[in-house]
């Protein structure tokens, strides 16, 4: 049932694959101006993308006084979907760092790879970067119409202009 269902959606990859690359496209236009993010780089090498989630960076040391937590909280209320991504980077759950399920068993000591993999030894900067400071955007939201990435920048924009009242929201008040 499930192999049925997603045979049928396969025939509106390529629509929608373009789609979210024009929006994306079309989005970034307007983000890349605002204070306080930063898009992600393109590799040259990529020819197409399907974004399943599109990240940017939400600059901490631009934002005083505001996490990325409350940063996404705000943008949730302007009613763009959005969240923080996985808590950890990937290389980092214990799934990687154990091998309770069995000698053999991927990804700890794949026979794929022929040799086991020491992932607490392992550093991604990057990764760990994007893990405290991205902000991810969900492909459902790429697939919407041009005015609904307006009002994506719009809402980031919106947020960075008023981040003093965010700041002020989130203090405590001594009486």
């Amino acid at each position: 049932m499930q192999a049925a269902i997603l045979l049928g959606q396969l025939e509106r990859l390529e629509e929608q694959t373009l789609k979210r690359e024009r929006n994306v496209v079309c989005l970034e236009d307007q983000l890349k101006d605002i204070p306080g993010i930063s898009l992600m780089g393109r590799d040259p090498r990529v020819t197409r993308r399907s974004y399943h989630m599109y990240i940017f960076r939400f600059l901490s040391e631009e934002w005083p006084g505001v996490s990325r937590d409350r940063f996404l909280e705000a943008l949730r209320a302007e009613g763009i979907p959005c969240s923080g991504g996985y808590a950890m980077p990937l290389y980092k759950n214990p799934l990687f760092l154990n091998n309770e399920y069995g000698p053999r068993c991927c990804p700890i000591s794949c026979p794929y790879y022929g040799r086991e993999m020491d992932y607490s030894r392992v550093v991604c900067p990057n990764a760990e970067i994007i893990s405290r400071e991205g902000c991810w955007i969900p492909h459902t939201a790429l697939l919407a119409e041009e005015r609904d990435m307006e009002d994506i920048a719009g809402a980031v924009r919106k947020i960075w202009e008023r981040r003093r009242e965010l700041i002020e929201a989130c203090s405590p008040v001594f009486g």
